[in-house]
């Protein structure tokens, strides 16, 4: 036996690439039949004989659909065709067969060129239809996290029957750990205990995303192998979508190490990602009913969107307890001092608002520091290493050795550090002590190798009794709560920054360089933020057919909100017309034609009054969206929003009708002030709110100061010769284009632009996520068109634009920055699209070079 850790780190490895969906082999519990695309039994799990009333020789190499009924060829089919639209099994259950006695559950898959269908001995009674109803009336009960959890094991448990329940929750090292519990009381308890993660690899974990429900009917029960038509054992056919699939020998010893005689593990995604599993062991074997499975799949989905949303609602609340706690640390500050020393003068304040031992502040080169800090050379050390890390706006070390040694530090082990800006490196650390962690483990998590014949081979460890390991040199581990709370830290500095910056006309210029890279960062932010969600709802719509139209309509309200914060980015160096203003900022919400009725003379507001007004009316619209005539419940509701202009000023008037009743205007809260307090503090002006029972009035006066009459020229000319694409533009068509490339580092983003192109029938697209392998491709081959990210991690494609343009090959800019994007003189001529790429505007792009789509 042996224990190196470089031996072990290799099995390990060879673990993770175990294929475990192509053993060729089923549990005993039911058996497989797998067609081929004609029809023709192809192969048979060597149990068939045990189900069948002739042998299975017989239906070997027959005709499949010649041994059904019309009612169940129909049945099968449709099955089938559904399997193959969703990329999933799909059940039929209490299916009668004409060449066996017995009454089955079906589960049908498509795997490459073959039909697998898999039969479970079934039964007639339908006692499970109110499962997921059950369930879901103890979700609702439950209003903290822990104590949903806690329903959920109990409910399982109670609704399946296996004798432990648990709720096994990744963490952000792999490893996982028991967080709920529901089990006999004569058995120990597996509650707190931690798993490394070796002891689920890799591809197990992607086959638990593809499949909710995972079933081992008996540990110790026998496999049957898949059998071709000569006798040959066959373990070619992937049986990744299988219900029956066997399990490996690892596996199989390690739940045999635990005592455990069946089990079954119910995925939970939580954003696209396996969030933990419900793990349920049974000290004997145990089949469960397949009307019972499909039951659990779907309580999976609905708990895994519930858990979802209620994750996302505690890091919103954390968030806005957190701002709340950072104005007052903001309030303390003073803009006519020295910012970094201003910040971690409020050390008090920030220990308050998240657990630190410690904060340190670089600005425009200067360090200072309050508390437990590293020194000025180790930061020093530590920014040229966060410079060569992936740009992130947070990194967290719980240990410092792990970014280098030669930061350990005595008294220092975690740090949190929050990127202000990248030119200068502006940066924020928030520090924590060394504590001695001591971590509870199912078992020494350790591996063992063993020689079994001519190889080694990786054991699981055979006690799962608590383990204690103590690491030293760590911090209390950083939390995603945690990471919340420094988000708002550092969009809280990036305000007040900007802020400074505006207020003091006489700063250098490279205050004035510095201001114009956090209000791009801000803008850059955002964008990414809007694009991603964008790609994601547009990802998913590619499986859910029924939902394009929801996809199509989400989308372009995404768009017309990004389309709006990059205007309001804008509004420092021009007036802004108050009619597009407007426009840009409801447009996410018009639901119909009737939604709004915006009329006004044509006025437009200077610089400084657009960011308040866009404050105000943001907080309007989506209170409108949230509670009045827009809410989800009144459709047919309407916000009418007109203004006079007098020597005064302008007055702005605010009406709903067709909302709900309101009879007074709730708390104070956050929104409530900005709309009641910023128009009169911040430009003199007023503001008055009347709840009335047909719904919201308003009426807000606007100082003439603020106020500029008539329009300005075209906002396209103050871009130089860049082209920012508009809607309405229009060229001949000519060749259709058939190959493009998308160069573009963000997986997601360049899937989500090649669905677009695809939708306007261009089908030869390839992705590239750098630029030497870009140009590598173009020596092969020369795309119709190419559509370039202008920044791509560490590098941008501006000198891969000036070499495409002298081969002649059409190209556009995609980015995240907008028109405030710089490009070298050479390429000032070229299109610039905006993230989230708006269909339209892509049709129009492609179409100014001359291609029909």
């Amino acid at each position: 036996m042996s224990s190196d850790p470089d031996e072990l780190s290799s099995m390990v490895t060879e673990c993770d690439k175990e294929p475990i969906h192509l053993l060729g082999k089923i549990q005993n519990h039911g058996f497989m039949v797998i067609l081929d695309s004609a029809g023709v039994v192809t192969y048979l799990s060597k149990n068939a004989s045990h189900y069948l009333n002739d042998s299975a020789t017989d239906l070997m190499g027959s005709l499949f659909w010649e041994r059904l009924d019309r009612p169940q060829i129909h049945a099968i089919r449709s099955a089938h065709s559904q399997a193959v639209i969703l990329g999933k099994s799909v059940y039929l259950h209490s299916i009668s067969v004409p060449f066996s006695d017995n009454i089955f559950d079906l589960c049908i898959h498509q795997s490459g060129e073959f039909v697998v269908i898999e039969f479970e001995s079934g039964e007639l009674t339908g006692k499970y239809d109110g499962l997921v109803s059950a369930l879901m009336t103890q979700m609702s009960v439950s209003v903290e996290l822990n104590d949903l959890y806690k329903g959920v094991v109990e409910s399982v448990r109670t609704a399946t029957g296996f004798d432990r329940v648990m709720i096994y929750q990744f963490l952000t090292d792999g490893s996982g750990e028991v967080i709920a519990e529901s089990a006999h009381s004569d058995m120990s308890t597996f509650l707190g205990l931690r798993y490394p993660a070796s002891d689920i690899p890799r591809q197990a974990r992607a086959l638990y995303k593809k499949n909710l429900i995972r079933t081992i009917s008996d540990v110790n029960g026998e496999t049957h192998p898949i059998m071709g038509r000569e006798g040959e054992t066959v373990t070619s056919i992937d049986l990744s979508s299988s219900r029956l699939r066997a399990v490996s020998e690892i596996h199989i010893q390690y739940l045999k190490n635990m005592g455990v005689g069946a089990s079954m593990s119910i995925s939970l995604i939580v954003e696209g990602k396996l969030w933990g599993l419900v793990a349920c062991h049974h000290n004997s074997q145990k089949v469960l009913p397949g009307r019972l499975v499909a039951q659990l799949e779907l309580f999976a989905e609905i708990f895994s969107l519930e858990l979802s949303r209620r994750l996302v609602n505690e890091r919103i609340r954390v968030s806005e307890k957190a701002n709340t706690a950072f104005t007052r640390v903001l309030s303390n500050l003073s803009l006519g001092k020295s910012l970094h020393s201003e910040i971690v003068a409020q050390f008090a304040l920030l220990k308050s608002l998240i657990d630190i031992d410690g904060v340190g502040c670089v600005f425009g080169g200067e360090y200072a520091s309050a508390g437990v800090a590293l020194s000025e050379k180790k930061i020093a050390r530590l920014t040229t290493t966060l410079k060569a890390l992936p740009d992130e706006e947070i990194h967290q070390f719980d240990t410092l050795t792990s970014a280098g040694k030669q930061l350990s530090d005595e008294k220092v082990a975690g740090v949190l550090a929050i990127k202000i800006s990248s030119q200068p490196m502006d940066y924020i650390f928030l520090f924590r002590n060394s504590v001695v962690e001591r971590v509870a483990w199912a078992g020494n998590p350790t591996k063992r190798v063993e020689r079994k014949g001519d190889r080694n081979t990786l054991t699981p460890r055979s006690s799962f009794e608590k383990w204690i390991e103590t690491n030293e040199k760590h911090s209390t581990p950083w939390t995603t709560l945690d990471i919340e709370r420094a988000k708002s830290i550092r969009l809280g500095i990036m305000e007040l920054t900007i802020r400074h910056l505006h207020e003091k006309e006489s700063l250098q210029r490279e205050a004035k360089k510095r201001l114009e890279l956090l209000i791009g960062e801000l803008n850059h932010r955002v964008r990414n933020i809007l694009n991603l969600v964008s790609a994601i709802v547009g990802q998913t719509s590619q499986n859910k057919k029924d939902l394009n139209e929801f996809v199509t309509s989400l989308s372009s309200r995404i768009s017309a909100l990004a389309q709006g914060h990059d205007q309001l980015t804008k509004a420092s160096y021009n007036s802004i017309r108050f009619k597009e203003l407007l426009h840009n900022e409801l447009k996410a919400y018009m639901i119909n034609d009737m939604s709004f009725n915006i009329e006004g003379p044509d006025i437009r507001l200077t610089p400084y009054a657009v960011t308040p007004i866009v404050l105000v009316f943001h907080e309007m619209i989506t209170n409108a969206a949230k509670y009045g005539a827009l809410s989800a419940a009144n459709n047919d509701g309407c916000v009418s929003i007109t203004w006079e202009l007098d020597d005064k000023g302008c007055t702005i008037s605010w009406k709903e009708r067709g909302g709900p009743p309101l009879q007074w205007l709730g708390d104070d809260s956050f929104g409530m002030t900005v709309i009641k307090s910023v128009i009169p503090h911040e430009l003199n002006g007023q503001a008055e709110l009347k709840p009335e029972i047909t719904g919201l009035t308003a009426e807000f006066v606007i100082p003439r100061q603020y106020i500029e009459i008539g329009a300005a020229s075209d906002p396209k000319q103050t871009l130089s010769n860049k082209r920012i694409l508009q809607e309405g533009s229009t060229v001949k068509e000519n060749v259709p284009l058939t190959t493009a490339y998308i160069v573009e580092d963000n997986l997601l983003i360049s899937l989500d632009i090649k669905k677009h192109l695809q939708q306007l029938g261009i089908e030869g697209i390839e992705i590239f996520g750098d630029v030497s392998s870009a140009r590598a491709a173009l020596a092969k081959n020369k795309p119709s068109m190419m559509f370039l990210d202008v920044h791509l991690g560490h590098e941008n494609t501006f000198q891969l634009g000036v070499e495409i343009e002298k081969q002649s090959i059409p190209f556009v800019f995609i980015t995240g920055y907008g028109a405030a994007i710089e490009l070298p003189e050479e390429l000032l001529h070229v299109d610039i699209l905006t993230k989230p790429v708006d269909t339209k505007l892509l049709k129009q792009s492609i179409r100014s070079f001359g291609f029909k789509v």
